[in-house]
């Protein structure tokens, strides 16, 4: 029986309880040794639903959420926050792919798109991401297709919490991921 395709769609505030699932569940695969373990296994979940829920209420004209959905189950999405840092530009804020799927090209469909609407919104094409220092496997990705490491920055992923996380940014030129 052949593989079922993968469709991609903008998300809705209805999808907000779906992403943080999938969010939670990559956290808890590439954040240990990142994040808490308790946080991890017993707060995670209702964190990241709290904060999709909150993205979603709050009027935000520069987000835009994209979904990868198999058989209506979701397996990949991206967030991008258009025109977030002056210098830096259009901030892809999140691209999470479910850990099965990793490989099959539905990151990088996800990437695209990103790179698509920031070059519609940003006639420069400034498009970056900060990814975990010790995420090397997404690095290497974002290297591969075209990613330039800047600086490392201590980052705080969770608002109200002390742990810091060292971060590097990667910078694209939309344009050449189109």
């Amino acid at each position: 029986m052949p593989e079922p395709s993968i469709t991609y769609r903008p998300a809705t505030p209805f999808d907000a309880p779906r992403i943080a699932a999938l969010h939670a569940r990559s956290w808890r695969e590439n954040y240990r040794g990142d994040l808490p373990d308790t946080f991890l296994d017993k707060e995670v979940l209702s964190e990241r639903l709290s904060v999709w829920t909150e993205r979603f209420s709050a009027p935000n004209d520069g987000m835009r959420v994209m979904l990868a959905e198999r058989d209506n189950e979701l397996v990949g999405f991206c967030c991008l926050l258009l025109h977030h840092d002056p210098n830096d530009g259009t901030l892809l804020d999140n691209l999470h792919v479910r850990h099965d799927l990793q490989g099959s090209g539905i990151g990088r469909r996800l990437i695209r798109w990103a790179a698509i609407t920031t070059v519609a919104e940003d006639p420069k094409g400034r498009l970056y991401l900060w990814v975990l220092k010790n995420n090397t496997a997404a690095a290497a990705m974002y290297r591969h297709i075209g990613g330039r490491t800047g600086r490392t920055e201590s980052k705080q992923l969770l608002p109200g919490r002390p742990e810091l996380v060292e971060a590097v940014a990667v910078h694209f030129d939309a344009e050449e991921l189109v």
